[in-house]
């Protein structure tokens, strides 16, 4: 079994075919266990519902730019809970400007994928995102690795 098969994942975006490119990649890398939201307000609820209900997501992505309430300020929202801090927060975003890029990084954000994105580069960051999270996971259960 692949060591991504048992993560779950959020993916935000406002457009219906990013979505399906981010799923068809995640399935690729025999991640399942993917939900979708189509705006900045339906994140945030499926992401707290999921906390509530003890099945948190271990990465959501990001749009930047969603109706409602942007990527940014999801992420922004969810750093301030001390209760996601080992939840990866990724912005899969077209802002490539380098000031957009240290914004999302300074609100926390794990990691920036610019649009468009190969699935080979995608699965690559997946990889360094697990890595992101059993390193959190380690150190907040006390063990270091």
């Amino acid at each position: 079994m692949s060591q991504l098969a048992s993560l779950k994942v959020l993916i935000a975006d406002d457009h219906f075919l990013i979505r399906q490119f981010v799923r068809n990649t995640l399935k690729e890398s025999k991640i399942e266990n993917v939900e979708t939201a189509g705006d900045g307000n339906e994140a945030i609820d499926l992401v707290q519902k999921a906390k509530s209900t003890d099945q948190p997501f271990d990465i959501v992505f990001l749009d930047w730019n969603m109706p409602t309430v942007s990527g940014l300020d999801v992420l922004t929202f969810f750093r301030a809970k001390p209760e996601y801090s080992d939840t990866a927060f990724v912005m899969l975003t077209a802002e490539s400007e380098q000031q957009n890029l240290m914004k999302a990084i300074k609100a926390g954000a794990t990691s920036y994928i610019v649009k468009p994105v190969s699935p080979a580069e995608l699965s690559k960051k997946l990889y360094e995102i697990n890595e992101w999270i059993k390193r959190k996971r380690q150190s907040s259960n006390g063990f270091f690795s």
